[in-house]
């Protein structure tokens, strides 16, 4: 089977041999690499929701391809230590496999399926007098990593239907995965889902920033890290016996 992907070049076909495993073969590459190019979109659906005498800050989470290419990794194991693998292909056909320090965790939290370890990551920060963020961290999110698949499709461009399905995320007890994001498309994660979260109980009312990065151990190969980090600014501000968040500013987006 084959897919037909839209390029400045001209129309550039992509042949998708399965292997015998079920997986399109690898073949020698020809021409320049396709990559792909992940960029977080500022937080939002922001919101303070108690949990008894906690008090946490939820948010929904998105990354976009914006590349060129699919971003798409293969793992296997022969026992428990994964090994993941950046799948890049090229323009005038073929593809190659490149090794990545990349983890894999189990989700295991509502999450049932396996995901890439922290490949973005959201921290909070407290803003100064004059709106400036004061780069001590006061808290991360709790989520363990992205199952990537094509979500949402947030760009004009890239296929019209999902290629990559969340079923590929697997299952405990696989010993091969393949998983990815077509171009233009995303991969979402609702506020309501296990680790959209940072525990604010203890912080004063005041401005703060919310931190959004992409690949920050720099695992795998893209067009820029240019766009890798975002941010959304806000006011905590109490009320009474509850909190809120109330948005002030926000950072650059995939559409920028």
């Amino acid at each position: 089977m084959g897919r037909w992907r839209w390029l400045a070049g001209g129309i550039v076909t992509v042949a998708l041999f399965t292997a015998c495993g079920g997986f399109p073969a690898i073949g020698d590459p020809v021409g320049e690499p396709l990559l792909p190019d992940l960029v977080p979109e500022p937080p939002v659906d922001l919101r303070i929701k108690p949990d008894g005498d906690r008090f946490d800050i939820r948010f929904s989470s998105t990354l976009v391809n914006v590349g060129e290419g699919d971003f798409v990794l293969r793992a296997n194991r022969d026992s428990e230590e994964w090994q993941v693998e950046q799948e890049i292909w090229y323009s005038e056909g073929g593809n190659e496999l490149r090794a990545t320090d990349a983890e894999m965790v189990w989700g295991g939290d509502g999450h049932h399926h396996w995901h890439i370890k922290r490949v973005a990551n959201y921290r909070l920060v407290a803003l100064d007098e004059d709106g400036e963020p004061i780069e001590e961290d006061l808290g991360f999110d709790t989520k363990v990593g992205f199952c990537f698949y094509d979500s949402s499709h947030e760009m004009s461009f890239g296929a019209e239907e999902a290629v990559y399905e969340l079923e590929s995320c697997g299952d405990e007890d696989d010993l091969e995965i393949r998983m990815g994001m077509s171009i233009g498309w995303a991969d979402v994660y609702g506020f309501g889902l296990p680790g959209q979260s940072i525990d604010i109980t203890d912080l004063p009312d005041g401005s703060y920033r919310l931190w959004a990065e992409a690949d920050i151990a720099e695992w795998f190969v893209e067009e820029t890290r240019d766009n890798n980090v975002t941010w959304i600014d806000f006011e905590i501000v109490s009320r009474d016996d509850l909190r809120f968040a109330q948005l002030t500013d926000v950072g650059p987006s995939a559409d920028d």
